[in-house]
């Protein structure tokens, strides 16, 4: 996992840890999301609850707001400036706040800068 992290652009876009209930995935998830923001690279991680759909609704913004307090100066620049540009974006549907916070925002970052990391938990349980 820590090589996929640190592969730079060039590798796969997500990695998926998959498997049985109780198998220990939360805890891989939680463990390689608290290394890496010991490393300063830029990380921001959401644990999905079964019955907490109101909270399931807001992982986009959770995961953008995460980036603006433990992300690199660069990262919490960029998510920042798309928080600036769309004030609204809160009221936006998923695919839309995902795509302004997250992906437009951090697509022009330097090549050569740290890792942003996004964990996303017991995607099973939304």
């Amino acid at each position: 996992i820590n090589g996929w992290v640190s592969g730079g652009k060039s590798s796969e876009p997500l990695f998926w840890i998959k498997g049985m209930a109780g198998r220990g995935k939360s805890a891989i998830a939680s463990t390689v999301a608290h290394e890496w923001r010991k490393r300063k690279a830029s990380c921001a991680l959401f644990h999905f609850r079964r019955g907490q759909t109101a909270l399931s609704k807001r992982l986009v913004c959770a995961l953008a707001r995460q980036l603006i307090c433990c992300g690199t100066t660069e990262v919490r620049e960029a998510v920042l400036q798309a928080v600036r540009n769309n004030r609204d974006v809160a009221t936006m549907a998923m695919g839309d706040q995902f795509r302004i916070l997250l992906v437009d925002s951090l697509r022009n970052l330097e090549q050569n800068s740290s890792p942003v990391l996004l964990v996303v938990d017991a995607l099973d349980e939304c």
